[in-house]
């Protein structure tokens, strides 16, 4: 499709944040929207799958777009995340449903692969009749010369468009904040530097089939071993889709690499996935079972815009101003972080909604629109304290070398200690929900 030559709000991105956020401007009666994708082909109808879990805030933020129930129909519904060691023993577990029961109406995280999520939002796109043009990359921006408050797009094929907003909704890599003057807020935590990372830097996610039923307690089983941590979690309900085309339960298999055992390869092999509940999983999965695994990719970035909102043009020789078109930031283009608590695409779905409503009162109104930030900091920073806790940076354990007892092993009693108290439990579980966002 031809792209119209000029929209009040450009989308670049049609992943869960993109999708997200053009659907609340729709909903915002905000009609003159355009979503662009670099991809030829909707990760939806592919075989692609990264985030599984969708948690309480993200559900009632998509509640009021009309998403949430074909989400909740299509997933398992998920009372706790409990964390083990290698031999099954408790460590910590998180109660979601005493944790949130009463706080929301979804007392509960769901397991969806995140192609079923797109599926489900872009479906939703569909109905209230806004395309999404493919395949369109970014390549450059540049200030309109008839109109100083807008920004022209150009793209890879040739082809342009005018927009007042731009939605940098592109990823982790995004062209947007790149020609925008948006750098990461904490240089030291960007790839190139894995000396500052912890076991979390580098990981594996594989979609993945046994020759028999794993013995595996929960929905979502978590190991934290001395040196990584290792996730095994079922893929959708059991009567919408879950097995593969030889009839095997799909489960999703994420662990993390130390910087010490190398770089996991671009595409993990049954060997590969293997090695890894060899030497990181539950031991009683420690035999060669795995068949037919599906590589994702590895997650390596730990980083947060330096602000999610900014001008471009106003005279600005970088391109980033104090007037001018409005550039915003969500998703992975305005804050990448550990997997740890699976807060990823949930905070780029919350982005995205809550930024169509902001959006169209600032176009109503013809003000700057005004954004809390305090919030993915807020959810960022419990993933970073999990990961630090899971992974923990060099540094941290050298500070306790001199120690006969393993800093890890330290880390367990303290968890198992801890998560005694049901107050934790549930502390925890509201943290991961996001309900407990500023």
């Amino acid at each position: 499709m031809s792209l119209p030559s000029s929209t009040r709000v450009l989308v670049v991105g049609a992943g869960p944040a993109g999708m997200a956020c053009a659907i609340s401007l729709w909903d915002s009666g905000v009609k003159d929207v355009v979503i662009v994708d670099a991809d030829e082909q909707a990760l939806g109808v592919s075989n692609a799958s990264r985030a599984i879990v969708i948690h309480a805030a993200t559900l009632e933020a998509l509640d009021s777009l009309g998403c949430a129930d074909s989400l909740v129909a299509r997933g398992i519904k998920g009372a706790s995340m409990n964390y083990y060691d290698r031999s099954d023993n408790l460590l910590m577990g998180v109660d979601f449903t005493d944790g949130l029961l009463g706080k929301t109406s979804h007392p509960y995280f769901v397991l969806l692969p995140q192609r079923i999520t797109e599926d489900v939002l872009s479906q939703k796109l569909k109905d209230v009749g806004v395309p999404i043009y493919r395949p369109y990359k970014a390549v450059d921006m540049r200030e309109n010369h008839q109109d100083a408050r807008a920004v022209d797009v150009l793209f890879e094929n040739g082809q342009s468009i005018t927009a007042q907003y731009v939605i940098g909704a592109d990823g982790s890599q995004s062209m947007v904040r790149q020609l925008s003057g948006v750098a990461f807020a904490d240089p030291g935590t960007t790839p190139g530097k894995p000396e500052a990372m912890n076991t979390l830097a580098q990981m594996v996610i594989a979609d993945i089939t046994f020759d028999g039923t794993p013995h595996i307690t929960d929905k979502l089983y978590a190991v934290l071993s001395l040196e990584s941590f290792f996730i095994l979690a079922h893929l959708q309900h059991p009567t919408a889709g879950s097995k593969d085309a030889n009839g095997k339960q799909i489960y999703r298999l994420a662990c993390g690499v130390p910087l010490t055992d190398g770089a996991p390869p671009s595409k993990s092999s049954v060997e590969y996935c293997q090695a890894l509940i060899e030497k990181y999983g539950p031991h009683s999965l420690s035999c060669d079972k795995n068949k037919n695994p599906h590589a994702i990719k590895v997650t390596d970035v730990y980083a947060v815009a330096d602000t999610f909102f900014t001008y471009f043009g106003g005279g600005s020789s970088n391109g980033a101003g104090s007037t001018g078109a409005r550039v915003c930031l969500i998703g992975d283009a305005a804050h990448i972080h550990p997997p740890a608590g699976g807060q990823g695409m949930n905070l780029g779905l919350r982005d995205g909604v809550s930024l169509g409503p902001i959006i169209a009162a600032a176009l109503t109104a013809g003000t700057s629109p005004e954004t809390d930030e305090r919030r993915a900091v807020n959810v960022i920073g419990v993933a970073k304290v999990m990961a630090g806790a899971v992974g923990m940076a060099p540094g941290v354990r050298d500070m306790f070398s001199w120690s006969p007892i393993h800093i890890f092993t330290v880390r367990d009693w303290m968890l198992w200690m801890l998560c005694k108290s049901r107050w934790v439990r549930e502390t925890i579980a509201y943290k991961f929900s996001g309900i407990g966002e500023p």
